[in-house]
């Protein structure tokens, strides 16, 4: 895409737009202002966000986010915004999960209502199967979690493979289901298609492990980077996964190149997007209903280019590459602040799926800030597969002991403020992954 042309008749089109820039368009595209939720789209009415006309040909209103603290944008979309969707789903799905010769249950697990990625998902989805070109069957029961583990029990030995598309929070809930039914299915014939949050390449060889595939598999969770403000910007891709899979086995590598242990997802660009990198945010120009111009995602990432890597990462996984692609790290504000201390939500829990089986992480935990007489303390949920063997200072030693050889500065501020403290700063409760809903997508800091 052309991204000059595109903001120059963003500019000459968009009321706006126009309202925001200016009278006078800026001669360079960098001195365009940065955009976002709160400065534009929530800012605006809608008939000012898209062209002339455009509110004629809608089809379609969902909102931008089942979950969203900030406000949700209602989204509307044209048949044409939505055209190559349908499409896209089914090439991935023949590609990447062979439902053209596998006879696939498969399963959403997302919230439907307003939420638009619910609802063009199911729509999609339904499509392929009526199309009655593959063995292949769908069951739509949302994030009511345990009627799907229920459809599981009920069908499972019916089919090859079955694909379970939810938000990745949500895996170690559907698994801990599983286990309490006793279930027994097929080794590598579970798939998690996932959208809507950042994960841990710790969380996709942990979810491989759990059912049976080979470490090395990159299928068994695959996503795409986008929302319902920005469309699809970027997709995993396998050899995409493999060079984040080389970085992630080398933590040192990856600590030296993007100051973090939990190496960032990597995906590839679809080309319909034009992405910068701005103080390390993700910023996405792309025209669509709503065509949005140095669009701030609040999410974290970078670009990495081919031959910058070379003599780091071997010639035989860069080679296939494109000259740059991209990576994500999660959402800007993915971290817990400690007394100005960041501890990274990823690299957390990267540590907690690290620990030995007997410990019984369930392979989720939230946060808690908790704020009395001006002293910030912080209690950890750490979600278990049952709660009668969780040991709940064992996990606080665990932990503790973990961010201060992480970190010297937290180790220095935890050891002098607990003591200067009337209060523990860092407390931990376990409880019963099973008993969760599947309502946590975007929060592990709550």
């Amino acid at each position: 895409m052309n991204h000059i042309e595109l903001a120059h008749d963003v500019w000459q089109q968009v009321p706006a737009y126009r309202g925001l820039v200016g009278s006078t368009m800026p001669e360079r595209f960098e001195d365009l202002p940065i955009i976002n939720k709160h400065n534009y789209l929530l800012t605006y009415p809608m008939t000012e966000l898209c062209r002339p006309g455009s509110m004629d040909e809608i089809h379609l209103i969902g909102a931008s986010s089942g979950f969203s603290k900030t406000g949700a944008v209602f989204w509307p979309k044209r048949p044409c915004d939505e055209k190559d969707y349908i499409q896209s789903i089914e090439n991935l799905f023949v590609n990447a999960f062979h439902i053209d010769r596998r006879k696939t249950l498969c399963l959403e697990c997302l919230a439907f209502g307003m939420w638009i990625g619910g609802m063009q998902l199911a729509t999609a989805i339904r499509m392929i199967g009526l199309t009655e070109k593959y063995p292949f069957t769908i069951a739509t029961p949302g994030l009511d979690l345990r009627t799907a583990v229920e459809v599981i029990e009920a069908y499972h030995d019916r089919y090859e493979q079955i694909m379970i598309i939810t938000n990745p929070s949500n895996i170690p809930i559907i698994t801990a289901l599983i286990q309490s039914k006793g279930i027994h299915l097929s080794a590598g014939t579970v798939y998690f298609p996932v959208v809507g949050e950042y994960f841990s390449e710790s969380l996709r060889e942990h979810v491989c492990a759990e059912y049976g595939h080979p470490l090395e598999r990159t299928e068994v969770l695959r996503t795409g980077y986008g929302s319902a403000d920005t469309g699809e910007v970027s997709f995993e891709t396998e050899r995409a996964i493999r060079i984040r899979k080389f970085f992630s086995h080398r933590p040192e590598l990856s600590k030296q190149l993007f100051g973090t242990e939990d190496t960032p997802m990597m995906l590839e660009f679809n080309p319909a997007a034009y992405v910068e990198i701005l103080d390390g945010h993700i910023v996405v120009t792309k025209d669509q209903f709503i065509p949005l111009v140095r669009y701030d995602t609040n999410d974290c990432g970078g670009i990495l280019r081919r031959e910058d890597l070379r003599g780091i990462v071997p010639d035989e996984l860069l080679d296939p590459m494109p000259e740059q692609w991209m990576y994500v790290m999660g959402r800007a504000d993915n971290a817990v602040i400690f007394y100005g201390t960041n501890l990274m939500i990823g690299e957390m829990q990267q540590f907690l799926l690290n620990l030995s089986s007997q410990e019984g992480y369930g392979g989720l935990y939230t946060v808690h800030e908790k704020v009395e007489k001006d002293i910030s303390s912080f209690e950890f949920v750490i979600y278990t597969r049952g709660t009668e063997h969780a040991d709940e200072e064992r996990f606080k030693t665990l932990l503790v002991d973990y961010l201060c050889g992480n970190s010297a500065e937290f180790a220095f501020k935890y050891q002098n403020l607990s003591r200067s403290s009337d209060r523990p700063l860092i407390t931990v409760r376990t409880a019963d992954i099973s008993q969760l809903q599947g309502n946590l997508k975007h929060r592990f800091v709550i």
